[in-house]
């Protein structure tokens, strides 16, 4: 027997626990497919504004992992610190943090449960599961990641642009840890499109690298080569790889009754490779729609409240890596650009009305 919802949302991370916390808030009955069980570890910075967060009715202080005071750049060797005023970014761990966020969703959660194929009629979209279940809706969310099934199924984002990503929850001394509290660093010049990453958390820092088109092992070995020489030991620490959908144009990211949300869209920042918030903000657009009776209209919300943005993002990435020396100095080292991107990440600059 089918079992029919208002929505159903596939897909367990900030995107789709967004959308099913607002959905459910307004009354709408909602089914949320995850295909792990939760908590489940997923390879992310996790870097997250807490402003972003006041949309929430509800504290995230127990999933706050470090505060973010001041953020370090470096260019191969050279490293510029730069204090942030008034930041309210902060780290997460993502298994706590998707967990934390669908406890609170008034929506029927089920984990273990992989999506096979999606269905799409006039009046209806079909889900069926890897284990033979089927279910309908009025409307479905695909929050299912880069490799998004529900995309595959109904065509959509055939020509993403991915790049690599490694990443190590590396177990460190503690003066590592003293070294990196509250203060991210973030290193270029090391790939010819990418960069690394050390990010604090409570008990460890979170070390990775990521990088467009890079080449076969380079990953691996500019990772373990710059760790190496931050001190910060890697050695037989596992680490898992994730595909980034980096956003390189505006291209198609719903049909008549599906929508496609955050890295199932292709939200990732193509500047800083940030991805929480655009899956957050797409989740709220995509709920929003919904809700107003107007799913049509959500691509061009996209659009208009993360795309422009992305756009400028675009820019700036072929701006500075075609000379990443000079626009490391110019730029990085400046206060006020750091400032400004620190605005960005935080949420405190809106890119289009």
């Amino acid at each position: 027997m089918t079992q029919r919802y208002d929505v159903i949302i596939v897909g367990g991370g900030p995107a789709g626990g967004t959308a099913a916390f607002f959905l459910g808030q307004a009354g709408k009955r909602v089914l949320l497919l995850e295909k792990e069980s939760l908590p489940r570890y997923k390879t992310c910075g996790g870097a997250v504004s807490l402003r972003l967060l006041e949309q929430f009715p509800f504290s995230f202080e127990p999933v706050i992992q470090s505060r973010v005071h001041a953020i370090s750049y470096a260019f191969k060797e050279k490293m510029v610190t730069i204090p942030l005023k008034d930041s309210e970014l902060c780290m997460v761990m993502r298994d706590e943090f998707d967990a934390h966020l669908l406890k609170h969703a008034r929506a029927e959660i089920r984990t273990g449960t992989a999506v096979h194929r999606v269905e799409e009629a006039n009046r209806t979209v079909t889900v069926e599961t890897a284990d033979g279940q089927r279910f309908e809706a009025d409307t479905l969310i695909a929050a299912d990641g880069a490799n998004s099934i529900v995309a595959r199924s109904l065509n959509l984002r055939r020509g993403k642009t991915l790049a690599g990503a490694i990443e190590i929850e590396a177990t460190v001394p503690e003066k590592i840890l003293t070294r990196f509290a509250a203060r991210p660093m973030l290193i270029f010049g090391e790939l010819r499109l990418g960069y690394l990453w050390v990010f604090p958390k409570l008990d460890h820092v979170s070390v990775g690298i990521g990088g467009l088109n890079p080449k076969p092992g380079e990953l691996q070995s500019v990772l373990e080569r710059v760790m190496n020489r931050l001190e910060i030991s890697i050695h037989g620490q596992p680490r898992t790889g994730h595909p980034l959908p980096i956003y390189s144009r505006r291209e198609p990211i719903s049909t008549a009754r599906t929508l496609l949300v955050g890295d199932a869209a292709g939200l990732v920042d193509p500047f800083t490779g940030e991805g929480i918030r655009f899956a957050i903000k797409s989740g709220r657009l995509a709920a929003g729609a919904i809700l107003a009776g107007h799913p049509e209209g959500y691509a061009a919300s996209v659009n208009q409240r993360i795309g422009r943005n992305h756009r400028l993002g675009t820019l700036l990435t072929e701006i500075f890596y075609s000379m990443p020396g000079l626009s490391f100095k110019l730029s990085l080292r400046n206060p006020s650009v750091s400032e400004l991107l620190a605005k960005m990440i935080d949420d405190r600059i809106v890119t289009a009305n």
